[in-house]
């Protein structure tokens, strides 16, 4: 499961609980709700491209994977 922040567009603000319920039945886990339109919880990859495109959705990111090589490596 990846982190997920998920911003929603203001024209869907007066409806936000209904669509976190609708983000939880497609897989999404919520964390937080905030009243201002952002989600922040976690997905599957799978769920996480079939929600992006969703028009309540304004944005959504997601964690992204970073390698970090040892101290003792030489700097490339």
């Amino acid at each position: 499961m990846k982190q997920i922040v998920i911003t929603i567009s203001a024209y869907y603000l007066d409806r936000l609980y209904v669509v976190a319920e609708n983000l939880r039945e497609e897989g999404v886990t919520i964390t937080r709700l905030y009243e201002f339109g952002v989600i922040i919880g976690y997905a599957e990859e799978e769920t996480i491209d079939k929600i992006r495109h969703h028009e309540e959705i304004a944005s959504l990111t997601d964690e992204k994977e970073a390698i970090i090589p040892p101290p003792e490596d030489d700097i490339q």
